[in-house]
This record gives structure tokens, sequence and C-alpha cells, in this order.
């Protein structure tokens, strides 16, 4: 935490949807112990969506709408949820040496959330922090970030706020009645803010940036490198990350969750439960037989280390029984599998298991 060296800005103010979440993504798995410390600055050319890592692109949006909007959609190595992205966002993404972060990743969000908050705070928007990774003002969400471990680095993302487009943010989520839609329409109205909605005359992003590297140097006891380029290994990685994030596949099918291959059969049934936490949205779909787990997905908005954690405690289910599972066995399984989860419990990810159990018995 006391490194003197500087850290490395890069900023990319005219990035495509595809680059401007490639950037990070290929830094990160080019870094090495040479590697400076980087904060990416980022601004979208066009508007696209964003999914978790964990989650399945079907079940999160409208696919219908989104490809009526021709918009792209691109699934990133971070969890969280779907976002509907575009130019009135500044995307700030660290990618760092673990040794320049708290152990922790609850540590690490006050830490990377810290210079966000004051940033907002000194243009006159009353910004705090939201445990477990929020960023509210007056009850309202003008932020969140995500957190990963990629390659040898250590990544945190979010964004400065500028204005928000609700409409489309609602239209491109899934619900599952047009009236529900509405419904979520105006909860994103009272629930989202953005500092054109908290500011009469907001200021251009250069100046915010400007404090808001300020605030880092300040905070990290380091100065800053301004406006650097990646390297030519970097660029060369960049072009190699961009085909995967671009590649249909993993837009549907990636990501830490199992995908079932399996014929539905008389004999087996698919269920499926969800549970809000602190940390983020679970949830578990199982095919059974009896109690016999054939094949399960764990999905969600939450973050977890390591990123593989959730597709190997799904694997760790398949051959086992369910009604078996909920207790001791399933703490020793998530001791066994996961190193930190933010806001997340073993009993969290266990509650809709023993939901599906609890309907299986009936």
């Amino acid at each position: 935490m006391k490194n003197p060296t500087p850290i490395r800005i890069i900023q990319a103010f005219s990035a495509s949807p595809l680059e401007s979440q490639a950037i990070y993504h290929a830094i990160a798995e080019a870094f090495t112990q040479d590697t400076p410390d980087t904060i990416c600055l980022v601004r979208p050319t066009k508007p696209y969506i964003c999914i978790g890592y964990h989650q399945d692109a079907q079940r999160e949006l409208d696919l219908g709408t989104v490809d009526d909007l021709g918009l792209e959609v691109i699934r990133r190595q971070v969890g969280g949820g779907a976002v509907y992205l575009d130019a009135n966002q500044v995307f700030v993404q660290w990618i760092f040496a673990p040794n320049s972060l708290p152990h922790s990743i609850e540590a690490r969000y006050r830490l990377f959330i810290e210079p966000i908050v004051e940033t907002y705070q000194e243009l006159g928007i009353a910004a705090e922090m939201r445990p477990i990774n929020d960023i509210h003002v007056n009850g309202h969400k003008i932020g969140g970030c995500g957190a990963a471990r990629i390659g040898n680095a250590e990544v945190l993302v979010s964004s400065f706020m500028f204005d928000i487009d609700l409409k489309t943010m609602a239209s491109v989520l899934h619900v599952d009645t047009e009236k529900m839609r509405d419904k979520l329409y105006q909860n994103l109205q009272e629930y989202v803010t953005c500092i054109a909605r908290e500011l009469e005359h907001p200021p251009e992003p250069d100046r915010v940036l400007a404090t808001y590297l300020t605030k880092v140097a300040r905070l990290l006891k380091r100065p800053i490198m301004p406006s650097e380029s990646p390297t030519a290994t970097e660029r060369t990685q960049l072009i190699t990350t961009e085909q995967v994030l671009a590649n249909a596949q993993w837009t549907n099918d990636g990501g830490g969750r199992r995908i079932a291959g399996l014929t539905i059969q008389d004999n087996v049934t698919m269920h499926h439960a969800v549970y809000k936490a602190a940390g983020g949205l679970i949830r578990w779909v199982l095919f059974l037989n009896g109690q016999e787990i054939l094949d399960a997905s764990l999905e969600g908005d939450f973050t977890v280390y390591p990123l593989d954690a959730p597709l190997k405690m799904a694997t760790a289910l398949i051959g086992e029984q369910l009604d078996l599972l909920i207790g001791d066995r399933w703490n020793h399984l998530y001791a066994q599998i996961v190193e930190d989860a933010p806001g997340l419990s073993s009993e969290d990810l266990m509650r809709p298991l023993a939901q599906i159990a609890a309907e299986v018995r009936r």
C-alpha cells in the first residue's frame, strides 16, 4: 500500500463498445511484475449492453428489443449485473498488482470507491458509499463497482454517470409482462440518479476526471503518469481479447456457469430458485431425478473469488443427493472453493438450494 511508483493513466475517449471492455481485460491478461499499476478512463462511442460474468443473457435481457435497437451484448469477466452503457458515462478501470491493494475484496471496494465519492462531493453531489459496492446520493444509486482477478492483476471497475437513458435501460431488461416493464421504468426513475439530475449546471468530463485523478494521487500517495498508451504487448493482447469477447459462444454460453446438456425426460425435472443477498442476486438452476442432482448452474450478479468458484460449486453438486447436501456438507464445499465473496455467506448461497429441496419434498 506504500508503493511510491507512479500510476499509469490510459485515456480512451473514443473506444468502440468492444474496446471499452476489452482494454482492461487485455492489460490484465498481459500483466507482469514490470507492468505499472494502471487506471483506464474510457468512454464508448456507441451504446451497448454489458452482462456480468455469472449471468445468462437470455434470462437477463429482452434480446428481441436488444436486436431491434442494434445493441451489442458483451460479457465481461467481472461479476455484477446487466447494464446499459453509452457515451454519457466514463468508465474507471483499475488494473493493479495484488500487493498494491488490500487483501479483502470489501476493503478494495472501499479504497476504490473513496476517490469517486470525494470527486462527486467536491462537485456538490452528496455521494457516499453504500456497502457492499454501491455509490448513493440521498438514497439514489449513482454507481456501483465490480472486481475480479484476471491474469496476474486485480481489476476494479466503475463509472462516472453524467447522464442516463432510463427508458432504453428499462426496455432491454427481461421482464415477464409489459406492466412489469412499466413498473421497472418507474422504479429506475425513483432509484437511479446521475450528475445531470443532481446539478443544474453539470461540469465537463475533463474537469470531473482531473478532480478524480487528484483524489487518487492524494489517497494512494502516489504520483500520476498521465495519458500513456498501451504497450505493444498489450495492443497485441487487445486483438486477441476482442476476438474472445466478440465470440457469440462466449457471449451466450460463457462465464462461470454450467450449461446444461441434458435431454429432459419424464424422470428429469428442472427447478430454479433465487435469493437476494447483500452481495447480489443468487440463482440456482438444478436438473433432478428425484433427489439426485443431474446438472446444476449457479448464476447471478454477485462477486466471488476465484472467478470460477460458481462453476466449481455447480460441478461438485452433480451426483449428490439434494436433501443430504443441505447443511454441513454444503458448508464444507463452500469453504473448500470460495476464497472471498463480499456480502455472500455460505448460508446465502445455500438458501436457493434449500428452497428447491423444500419444493421437491412437497
